[in-house]
């Protein structure tokens, strides 16, 4: 009977903490602590724990709680005017037309080390490639790797971008102090968030296939105020290493920018097109963007000629 009682007792002073864990099970906003190894997070030592909601994303908890980057430390001040984490290209710079030639020191022994952004097999260049029936320019370098290997800063700079995108899937882009910005899309997991200083080497996240993908790897970009150069300009990438200390940026690098706009026009110019009244080889020019006195020479007309209504007119 003294059992009995002890027992009531004991299930009358536990039903509190039971009915509490219940509870807290069946909150879908409760918070989760999430133990960190000692030697996991350097900058993170002082915390037993970081406190992390459910609804919260990687790269927010692994970032120092009283973390603030004064944007006014940006790098490469002298070339970039602002500091966005959230689009990829918000300078809209004509680089394609620059009369000035830049001359960026890539590595040197105080802050420009280089590390190549991953190890593995290139399997599709920067340029035209077929995309199923289309034809489309890969803005990029391809390395293929397996879901979870390690992709790295290729130099020192600090993170701009890190965040999910319907193409890129998981993507970070880093502003170099050198001047560069480097993109690494298709991550699985994200190691990285926007304002973190990086030093070439340091891993900003783990290979994968998200995004627009047909299988795990890193695609690589390199870009200038917002444009992208051939990263095989830069890099060696059979032996992971630089081609030059330095390189030299002039329109040159962006000469490849005329091909994809001619290739657009030309996917949305017909080969011919019906004259309409009062029309002219001027006027049809004009409304596909195209050159009069090459339409004209295709046609064997002159450019001011008034055409019949219902003539066919050879664009290309």
């Amino acid at each position: 009977m003294r059992f009995r009682f002890y027992l009531l007792i004991s299930l009358l002073s536990l039903s509190p903490l039971l009915k509490a864990q219940t509870e807290l099970e069946l909150q879908p906003d409760s918070t989760v602590f999430i133990e960190l190894e000692e030697d996991e997070d350097e900058e993170s030592e002082e915390f037993d724990s970081i406190v992390v909601s459910p609804s919260e994303k990687y790269w927010d908890f692994i970032r120092p709680r009283d973390f603030y980057f004064d944007t006014s430390f940006a790098p490469a001040h002298h070339f970039y005017s602002g500091w966005d984490t959230v689009t990829i290209n918000p300078y809209r710079v004509d680089v394609k037309n620059m009369s000035d030639t830049v001359n960026l020191v890539l590595a040197n022994f105080d802050d420009c080390a280089f590390h190549p952004p991953a190890i593995g097999d290139v399997t599709s260049n920067f340029g035209f490639r077929r995309w199923g029936r289309r034809l489309k320019f890969h803005f990029g370098t391809d390395i293929r790797m397996e879901v979870g290997d390690p992709v790295y800063a290729a130099f020192e700079g600090v993170v701009r971008i890190a965040k999910r995108s319907a193409d890129y899937g998981y993507v970070v882009l880093i502003r170099h102090n050198n001047g560069l910005e480097t993109l690494y899309a298709h991550f699985s997991q994200l190691l990285a968030y926007p304002g973190q200083p990086v030093k070439g080497g340091d891993i900003i996240g783990l290979a994968g296939s998200t995004g627009r993908s047909t299988g795990p790897h890193l695609h690589f970009e390199v870009r200038f105020q917002g444009e992208k150069i051939d990263p095989a300009k830069i890099i060696h990438f059979p032996s992971g290493s630089l081609l030059n200390d330095t390189f030299q940026i002039d329109k040159g690098c962006f000469k490849h920018l005329y091909e994809v706009q001619s290739a657009r026009l030309k996917a949305k110019t017909p080969k011919s097109v019906k004259a309409r009244k009062n029309d002219t080889v001027a006027k049809i020019a004009a409304r596909y963007g195209l050159s009069a006195k090459k339409v004209a020479r295709l046609n064997r007309v002159k450019v001011g000629t008034n055409l019949k209504a219902g003539r066919r007119i050879r664009l290309r």
